[in-house]
């Protein structure tokens, strides 16, 4: 049975780019985000589900609309919670189908909201990746052009990281001053 290992952090912190390096080192990584975003535009019944909460400018060109919706969930804390109650169960089943595939010993899923779900607990170790705040808000912007109130809004959305520490003990530090493979390798030779 392959170990299962979470990879999470807050908006910014670098959860891609450790998937990326793990990939690059031939492990497979769900990426639950990607996969989100995929599953809301195929899963009919969610497609159902979704307009029912955000009516029918939840979709346009039968895709999602994304800046609708992240306008919706951001303003309205109860539309995210029942957006998540619709969204999570389906990326759970999803990663459960995929994992089943693969022939690795040690699969990764990247989850931006592992803690926030409890889906932790599901996994043999979580890595949380961290960074600091202004580090974070700096790759944010400049990744997807928001805003200072719109990344604000989206990091207090998150749990604090000063939480997520309490419920991991491997973290890699992705502060621009720690090099992250060496980190990586480290924490590989305790899931071997």
């Amino acid at each position: 049975m392959a170990k299962k290992i979470g990879i999470t952090g807050g908006i910014g912190s670098g959860k891609s780019m450790v998937s990326r390096i793990l990939q690059l080192m031939g492990y497979p990584v769900y990426s639950s985000d990607q996969r989100a975003k995929e599953i809301m535009n195929e899963n009919q019944a969610l497609i159902r589900s979704l307009k029912e909460l955000f009516g029918e400018e939840a979709y346009l060109d039968s895709k999602l609309n994304r800046p609708y919706i992240a306008a919706q969930i951001f303003r309205d804390d109860s539309k995210r919670t029942a957006m998540n109650q619709l969204v999570h169960p389906a990326v759970r089943e999803d990663f459960q189908h995929w994992a089943s595939r693969q022939k690795s010993p040690i699969l990764f899923q990247e989850s931006a909201l592992l803690f926030e779900t409890g889906n932790y607990k599901s996994f043999d170790a979580v890595i949380l990746v961290s960074a600091p705040e202004e580090i974070r808000m700096k790759r944010v912007k400049e990744r997807d052009r928001l805003t200072d109130e719109q990344i604000r809004s989206r990091l207090d959305a998150q749990m604090p990281e000063a939480e997520k520490m309490k419920l991991t003990d491997l973290v890699i530090y992705n502060d621009g001053n720690q090099l992250l493979v060496p980190q990586i390798l480290e924490l590989l030779k305790k899931f071997k």
